[in-house]
């Protein structure tokens, strides 16, 4: 889901015209932005949190070559999900998630068998 297509289901949702939720969905979007970038933590209840996360500098290895490279500290977002948001989505069917998994899983069985 776009931020097009959630301002379009929020005006559906109270009955009014797209371009008359614009500025619900902006603020609300920037509210959230703000109180992030100040550290804030944000919790909507049985939706989730998001907090922030400080995150130590380290030795991290690269991948292709194992040559130690430095990774520094930096911060992060991290979001829990709320209890109802959990239930909705672990009831939710698997329709869309399946068909893109065995497109997916298709393309790369004809480009590993094409070489």
């Amino acid at each position: 889901m776009t931020r097009n297509d959630l301002t379009i289901r929020f005006a559906e949702q109270m009955n009014m015209e797209p371009e008359e939720a614009v500025p619900y969905v902006e603020t609300f979007m920037e509210v959230i932005l703000d109180s992030l970038g100040q550290g804030d933590r944000i919790e909507i209840r049985d939706f989730g949190v998001f907090q922030i996360m400080e995150r130590n500098a380290r030795e991290a290895r690269n991948p292709r070559t194992g040559v130690k490279v430095h990774v520094g500290a930096k911060r992060t977002v991290k979001f829990k999900t709320g209890k109802s948001l959990l239930e909705r989505v672990r009831t939710a069917g698997f329709r869309e998630a399946t068909k893109r998994k065995a497109t997916r899983t298709n393309k790369q069985s004809s480009s590993v068998a094409k070489k």
